[in-house]
């Protein structure tokens, strides 16, 4: 047997560390693999997990036909809010026709069923006597909030752009009303005759009692014809006063005018209503600052209601036609100007609480004329 005896060893070193570090890194490699594949699956399952509670959530979120109950919420039912949309009148999100579980489910369930002597509605619905709703075959008949913040409603008032008319002018708001002439549906602000609280009552205008419709459509003829605005600047606290051919104008205009000629000096910014007890057919109103009251669309009376007091005591006495005062007392004098020619006549006249200076125009009432002052003028002004 022949051995063989190499001469020289062969350094194995660096092979052996090439070997070690190879296997070193594949086990690594191995032990990473499963370790990734687990938090994969694991981010996968997370991200499922939230995309259904999402889908679940809006789905929540999304209009129900079940009504559900909102009792904890607060409401301010003393400043119900109002709109208007496609003719149909909401107060606080209500309207007439609502069923009792859309009123539930709108100011929630704190309410209480009552009785009314003076009421045929099937269900009244008390809520802790700030609002009630009146049913009829389970759909909302009337409505009534009974303690609403005046100033509030001033507010609502002015801003509205749709149809508003009046039946008291200089009362702070009572008989003012927004109307829909496509619903029938109309909203009334009134002292309540109970502690003076103030009121809103959402209702089908009733046309024996109100004619509503009468007035809608005045304004609408009104607003179709063509005015041209007059350049002449007006001054409802120092009116010119004039007489012509025996007709008495005040700013312009004399008793007999039409409606048009009234807009194309004041201009658009009135509100139309009617007075209760006056034989006008409709009133337009100008800031509770003049008001303009018509009969067959003719001018039946002019009253300006803010006139500066030593402006007309000036205009009083530099007036050369006929005119006398009328005084019951020494600290109430009521001045006139007179028109023999036409029976026109100008009232001034301070009234109370604010002692403000009102005029008048009109034709002269037949007690004029058992009036010794007027009678002793008369004779002053022969014709």
């Amino acid at each position: 047997m022949n051995k063989f005896i190499p001469t020289k060893m062969r350094d194995l070193t660096e092979s052996k560390q090439r070997v070690m570090q190879n296997v070193v890194s594949e086990i690594e490699n191995n032990s990473k693999r499963p370790k990734h594949q687990w938090r994969f699956v694991a981010v996968s399952f997370v991200l499922l997990m939230c995309t259904i509670l999402f889908i679940l959530n809006i789905k929540n979120e999304l209009p129900s036909n079940k009504l559900q109950a909102t009792s904890e919420q607060r409401f301010d039912l003393t400043k119900p809010s109002f709109i208007e949309e496609r003719g149909i009148l909401y107060l606080q999100g209500i309207t007439l026709g609502d069923s009792h579980k859309k009123v539930i489910g709108v100011l929630g369930e704190n309410y209480s069923i009552i009785q009314e002597e003076d009421s045929k509605a099937d269900l009244i619905m008390d809520y802790d006597g700030q609002a009630k709703f009146y049913f009829d075959d389970d759909k909302l008949n009337s409505a009534v909030f009974m303690n609403v913040d005046k100033n509030y409603f001033n507010q609502v008032f002015k801003d509205y752009d749709g149809f508003k008319f009046f039946t008291f002018i200089y009362t702070d708001y009572d008989g003012h009303y927004f109307y829909s002439n496509e619903t029938k549906q109309i909203i009334k602000a009134i002292t309540g005759t109970s502690e003076g609280k103030f009121q809103l009552s959402l209702s089908y205008n009733d046309q024996n009692y109100l004619n509503a419709e009468y007035l809608y459509k005045i304004e609408q003829k009104l607003n179709n014809q063509q005015h041209s605005p007059s350049d002449i600047k007006i001054d409802l606290v120092n009116p010119t006063v004039f007489e012509e051919q025996g007709h008495l104008h005040l700013n312009g205009v004399t008793l007999g005018d039409s409606s048009s000629k009234v807009l194309e000096r004041f201009g658009n910014d009135y509100l139309i209503g009617q007075v209760d007890g006056d034989s006008s057919d409709f009133v337009l109103n100008y800031d509770k600052q003049a008001s303009f009251s018509f009969y067959e669309d003719k001018l039946l009376s002019v009253v300006l209601t803010k006139v500066d007091k030593d402006y007309f005591d000036q205009l009083f006495n530099d007036y050369e036609g006929f005119k006398f005062v009328s005084a019951s007392s020494e600290d109430d004098k009521i001045r006139f100007i007179y028109s023999k020619k036409t029976n026109n006549i100008i009232k001034a006249t301070t009234q109370t609480p604010n002692q403000e200076l009102h005029l008048y125009l009109s034709n002269a009432d037949p007690n004029l004329f058992e009036n010794p002052n007027f009678l002793e003028a008369m004779e002053q002004y022969p014709d």
